[in-house]
């Protein structure tokens, strides 16, 4: 078995797995445990490509790595809790078949209800899976022992041990690329989730929209995936100035007409 420290990563094989450590700690950043606690926010096309890119351009294996996970997120929709305990062995299933299916007893729901959610694999996907196949295989960490098999993505648990990368970590290497492409730092992994819905709905050219965005979603109810459907105030108002055919006022005109209105 490769050792961590002179992995295919090189030189940077013994700092990725410190900054790995530190961050499985807390030592990296101090984010928040409950996605719950932030506002569920949806990251547009444009700021989830910021996102990315912040990852992607840099030549850091750790970022690379990062590049990887956060898009797969994006493609799956997948609650962290979830992705954070996938295995190289079920990805590789995945790839051979052409659906990624998690253990029901990583997803959610009451004890008894659960059931395993499944995810297919588009033509962008897997070549984000493959990707975090080949990083993990480079890692060289030895996964004797882990009860669960090689994880898709290594991290430290507390002891120092190896072990699958933790929600925690998932979460604060998400802010750190989320600061570096100057986005909203309060950002969780559940925002993702979100900007998975709003993209099937608006982008899904079939007839009904809704039910796709529930099935890739895994919603239990198709009223869990009815906020999908709700439009923001700017998309609103360019609707109706298309419908109505008019222009926009510019703001100075509009200044002007308000100006006139208190007079």
């Amino acid at each position: 078995m490769k050792d961590p420290l002179t992995s295919p990563f090189g030189v940077m094989g013994g700092f990725a797995l410190a900054v790995l450590m530190c961050v499985s700690t807390g030592d990296f950043a101090n984010p928040s445990h409950r996605e719950q606690q932030h506002d569920e926010t949806v990251f547009d096309g444009a700021r989830a490509a910021e996102l990315l890119k912040a990852a992607r351009t840099q030549a850091d294996p750790l970022a690379q790595r990062d590049y990887h996970w956060m898009a797969a997120l994006i493609l799956t929709g997948m609650r962290i809790q979830e992705f954070s305990h996938l295995t190289v062995a079920q990805v590789r299933l995945a790839l051979a078949t052409g659906w990624l299916i998690s253990r029901k007893e990583h997803c959610k729901g009451k004890e008894g209800k659960r059931r395993a959610n499944e995810y297919c694999v588009t033509a962008q996907l897997r070549i984000h899976l493959q990707a975090l196949m080949r990083i993990s295989d480079e890692m060289g960490v030895t996964h004797d022992g882990l009860e669960v098999g090689q994880p898709l993505v290594w991290g430290r648990n507390l002891n120092g041990g190896a072990s699958a990368l933790s929600v925690r970590s998932y979460e604060a290497r998400l802010k750190q690329w989320a600061v570096a492409a100057g986005l909203d730092n309060r950002i969780s992994p559940h925002w993702l989730r979100h900007t998975r819905g709003m993209n099937v709905v608006a982008h899904c050219r079939g007839n009904n929209a809704l039910k796709v965005a529930q099935l890739a979603l895994n919603h239990a109810s198709l009223r869990s995936t009815g906020v999908y459907v709700q439009m923001s105030r700017e998309s609103f108002e360019r609707e109706m100035q298309l419908v109505d055919g008019a222009g926009r006022l510019s703001k100075a005109d509009a200044r002007r007409l308000a100006a006139g209105a208190r007079s």
